[in-house]
């Protein structure tokens, strides 16, 4: 950050992130002249990781702070390489991130080497609202969840409660009215493209409310052991968008299913050589 002496106009560069917020007291090197100069607090980035492009317009309007820097993306490698290379404070981050699963990109963000935490907020995809709801079972070490269409009333109270420090401002009542939690649309002219991206995004939703399914299947040797009632209802919202003839070529909601809960496991087994790292030191 370049400031100027009051008085005899030369230039100066102050630490902007060591000061940041800070009132400093100055000595100009060249006529003595003393002076104060603010230090403006440092920029709090947010990055929103979605699959849907009409989720950043409704959620950057939520987030209307003059101290905060948005980032988005739309991918699981755009957001690595985000959370690599930016300070991000915040994480708003869909459970059907296109590329993964949450489980790699939470923990790029709970490894990385920061001051402060990284906080994390799960999206679902919100393919239907009331379809298999109810509380999440596993956040996926997330600190939080929130359904799209409670972004409006619950965003910004969420972020103060896990980010008090920050000072959000509630924005003025009745400025924004969410309908970001109308269905997702999947947008493709390839009838099997579409099946098998709307079947990601539907486990993807189904493994946020009934993890603990998953894992009881998997330890009997079938993640779909316990989720009869669940995968009927994806099936369901599978026919009534993807035509009769191409669903009866291939189980996508299965298949769909089954990388998760390879992906699942891959974390399951990580953890577990990592705390028998941690003992075994």
């Amino acid at each position: 950050m370049i400031i100027e002496c009051s008085a005899c106009r030369v230039s100066m560069r102050v630490d902007r992130e060591r000061y940041a917020g800070k009132r400093l007291s100055v000595r100009c090197p060249k006529c003595r002249h003393s002076f104060s100069v603010e230090v403006p607090a440092a920029s709090t980035t947010v990055l929103i990781a979605h699959g849907y492009p009409r989720s950043f317009v409704e959620l950057k309007a939520v987030l209307t702070q003059d101290d905060l820097t948005i980032l988005t993306c739309d991918d699981n490698e755009s957001a690595l390489q985000l959370l690599r290379d930016n300070p991000v404070r915040i994480l708003l981050l869909d459970v059907a991130l296109t590329g993964s699963f949450p489980f790699e990109l939470i923990d790029e963000a709970r490894n990385k080497p920061t001051e402060q935490p990284v906080k994390i907020i799960l999206l679902p995809s919100v393919y239907n609202k009331t379809a298999y709801k109810r509380r999440p079972t596993s956040l996926y070490g997330a600190d939080a969840y929130l359904e799209l269409h409670h972004v409006g009333d619950r965003l910004l109270p969420l972020l103060r409660e896990l980010c008090p420090d920050l000072g959000l401002e509630e924005p003025t009542a009745g400025f924004y009215q969410s309908s970001v939690g109308e269905e997702r649309q999947v947008d493709s002219t390839v009838e099997e493209t579409a099946a098998e991206e709307l079947a990601r995004l539907l486990i993807a939703d189904i493994a946020l409310y009934h993890q603990e399914q998953i894992d009881r299947g998997l330890k009997e040797g079938d993640p779909a052991l316990f989720l009869s009632t669940e995968l009927a209802e994806g099936q369901r919202l599978l026919s009534e968008r993807i035509d009769a003839d191409v669903l009866a070529r291939i189980d996508y909601l299965r298949l769909a299913l089954d990388q998760f809960a390879a992906d699942r496991r891959r974390e399951i087994d990580d953890a577990s050589q990592r705390t028998s790292l941690t003992c075994s030191r």
